[in-house]
């Protein structure tokens, strides 16, 4: 591939150099292949990619324009190199590719399902009765759908997942290995000093471009339905309880945990580890940042940023951070004021 081809795919302003140089492959800024591509977008890494063995470097023009020496590297003058990483990804890597029309032989369909041919079904997936799987769906091996389960176009399900009765998947979703969609939700009501299970007969929706990680677990609606909105990305190791209703383009990272019947607001972002009581209320545009805790009930206005447990204004918990920083310091002082005060009353 020449540096020329890199250019005309971006659709980039201008490149500075060799546009026929060859480009081996695109390389991270932290491990750079000789020969290879790379993007900058912060200027602490101009000296490292001028001194690398990448032939070409990606990058603003106003960083271009601050730099004297360009040491043979060709140049690519691109507004946002991040993004241009990320479309690179796409054009210099193959992802792998499946036989459309494929149903190995070891899979299992139930009666009733209604398959498009242009899919592919794995080794050992079971569909149960009733489906539907439209065109461009793949299930890898070991997949489980109960009876009644709709997988929409273009969806990706992963190996060894489980989607149960009557959930619906719509199209080009992916999901990740081992995730389960539509377990009972977790309701149970003490009669007589005992837990009485609560009847789960909801199901799950999956909206359209949502991406869910590895071993995320989303319950069935007691009634009703659990909602996970267009766009939402859920990363690995997520709990979201029954009833609960994610909004459009939200992120949930690694180890969140929803309790029942909460709805969050469209384009929030919940860091690592939050947690959620149940019938909690974030607004839209939310940020929750990592270990965060939202008390039961508790509504959160829209565009706040909240941090700590119980969770409160970012301003606030960092000012209480900072002061719990000094209180040994405050503790000591007041020590020695008070023994200083004694001695004098002796």
């Amino acid at each position: 591939m020449k540096v020329k081809d890199i250019f005309n795919f971006l659709n980039a302003k201008k490149i500075i150099g060799d546009e026929n140089l060859d480009i081996s492959t695109l390389s991270p800024i932290n491990d750079i292949i000789e020969n290879s591509i790379i993007c900058i977008d912060n200027n602490k890494y101009i000296e490292t990619a001028f001194n690398s063995k990448a032939n070409a470097i990606i990058m603003r023009e106003d960083t271009a324009e601050s730099i004297k020496d360009f040491k043979n590297k060709t140049i690519i003058i691109y507004q946002n190199p991040k993004e241009a990483f990320i479309k690179l990804l796409y054009f210099m890597f193959e992802d792998k590719k499946y036989n459309l029309g494929t149903i190995k032989q070891t899979a299992i369909i139930e009666e009733n399902s209604n398959i498009d041919k242009e899919v592919y079904i794995g080794d050992y997936v079971r569909i149960g009765k009733n489906c539907i799987i439209k065109k461009g769906a793949i299930i890898e091996s070991g997949t489980f759908l109960g009876d009644n389960v709709c997988v929409g176009e273009n969806s990706m399900i992963h190996s060894n997942v489980s989607i149960h009765d009557g959930c619906v998947i719509k199209d080009r979703v992916i999901i990740g290995s081992s995730t389960v969609i539509g377990n009972d939700g977790f309701g149970f009501f003490e009669v007589n000093g005992k837990q009485m299970k609560i009847p789960q007969r909801g199901n799950v929706i999956i909206e359209n471009d949502v991406e869910i990680g590895a071993n995320v677990c989303i319950d069935r609606a007691t009634l009703g339905s659990t909602i996970i909105r267009e766009g939402v990305k859920i990363d690995n190791l997520v709990q979201i309880a029954h009833n609960c209703d994610i909004g459009e383009h939200s992120i949930i990272v690694s180890q969140v945990g929803i309790a029942g019947s909460s709805k969050i607001g469209h384009n929030c972002v919940l860091a690592g580890q939050v947690g959620l009581a149940d019938h909690v209320v974030l607004g839209d545009r939310v940020i929750l940042g990592g270990q965060s805790g939202v008390m039961s009930k508790v509504k959160i206005e829209s565009n706040s940023i909240m941090l700590g447990s119980p969770a409160q204004n970012i301003d606030r918990e960092k000012l209480k951070m900072i002061a719990e920083q000094k209180l040994p310091e405050l503790i000591k002082l007041v020590e020695e004021k008070f023994e200083t005060k004694i001695k004098r009353v002796k």
